[in-house]
């Protein structure tokens, strides 16, 4: 099997001839590795550790960044960001909202600066295609929750749900129209072989839903809907990344009719393997799994190998599951747990 085969027999619910994997990783950890398999090629490396699935648009994404005059970053929507450092590497951090301050829609769509798709190039996801023709192919970000929260402030918007929701539904609007053209030139660019649509937002917490199951549906619900309907016109199938404890989403994600649900952080509440395994196995694929909290960064090689198999075993049996990290791998994490988690032999546990 190639990686595109093995990850469809998984999506049918039966075992391929051993568990599919893809993997995610900050700009250091893929760094390790090409130092590591002596390459630069990013293709070179997962060829190397034999990964199954590719993402076809980081190109499109990372557009030249644009500093203000207080040399700021530019960020999307027109936030302002800096980059902030630790010991590992660094990360892009919003220090001020594009609409801080706004109380009405007109305030809104004077503040916000949503990035003009003309300036993006898609013709690298045209190419992607055909270099990683054989692989299982994923794409796209498109977001109800997570983008608004990057031009207006969380706590913010949770309030105005309840206090003007009036002002977030003309919000959600705004991002939705601009992820439904951004998405929609990003299939058409791949003409049909996108095999699936990333939808990312993060709903929970460790421990539960950060709204309520009826405020989900009030505010989210139908633009995820429109995505669905955007990724299954060309093909693709709808994918949803929702960190920490999803469980309770998972049901209406179902019904919505999302097939791949990602990271699965099982580290989180009700998202232990065998419970996901034995309520929803042959309805949902899962996508992570990985422990990124402790084992990969903190753990031996030894306790990394053990967690890969407990997925593979249990996430992995009948199908139904790719095996990856429960997050992009991130610059703490050894190199030599890196390449554990990705032996071969984990994947026929």
């Amino acid at each position: 099997m190639n990686g595109r085969e093995r990850v469809h027999t998984a999506l049918s619910y039966k075992r391929p001839d051993r568990t599919p994997t893809d993997i995610q990783a900050v700009p250091e950890i893929w760094d390790l590795l090409f130092r590591h398999f002596g390459t630069d090629s990013m293709k070179s490396v997962m060829e190397s550790m034999q990964i199954d699935c590719a993402w076809v648009d980081p190109e499109v994404l990372r557009l030249p960044d644009k500093i203000d005059d207080e040399g700021l970053i530019i960020g999307w929507g027109g936030s302002r960001c800096k980059l902030v450092g630790n010991s590992f590497g660094e990360y892009l951090e919003v220090v001020r909202y594009a609409t801080d301050g706004c109380n009405t829609p007109a305030e809104i769509d004077a503040n916000l600066e949503l990035p003009d798709l003309s300036d993006m190039d898609f013709s690298p996801v045209t190419e992607a295609c055909r270099t990683f023709d054989d692989y299982f192919l994923i794409g796209g970000f498109a977001s109800s929750f997570y983008y608004p929260t990057l031009v207006r402030r969380m706590e913010d918007i949770l309030m105005d749900m309840v206090l003007n929701p009036q002002l977030i539904h003309h919000l959600i609007r705004r991002c939705f129209d601009w992820h439904m053209e951004y998405h929609e030139k990003l299939l058409k660019a791949a003409d049909g072989r996108l095999d699936a649509m990333q939808m990312a937002d993060d709903f929970s917490t460790q421990l539960n839903l950060i709204m309520s199951i009826d405020m989900f549906r009030e505010f989210y619900k139908k633009p995820l809907e429109a995505y669905i309907d955007l990724a299954k016109s060309y093909g693709a199938i709808p994918y949803m990344h929702c960190c920490g404890s999803a469980y309770p989403l998972i049901n209406e994600l179902i019904d919505m009719g999302i097939r791949i649900l990602d990271p699965v952080q099982t580290s989180a509440r009700d998202m232990s393997p065998e419970k996901l395994k034995t309520e929803f196995a042959g309805r949902i694929t899962f996508h992570g799994g990985g422990e990124t909290q402790d084992i990969l960064p903190h753990g031996t090689p030894e306790e990394v190998r053990e967690n890969a198999r407990l997925l593979s075993r249990i996430l992995g049996g009948n199908g139904g599951y790719i095996m990856e990290p429960s997050h992009q791998i991130q610059a703490d994490v050894p190199l030599e747990n890196v390449l554990a988690f990705y032996e071969i032999e984990n994947r026929y546990a």
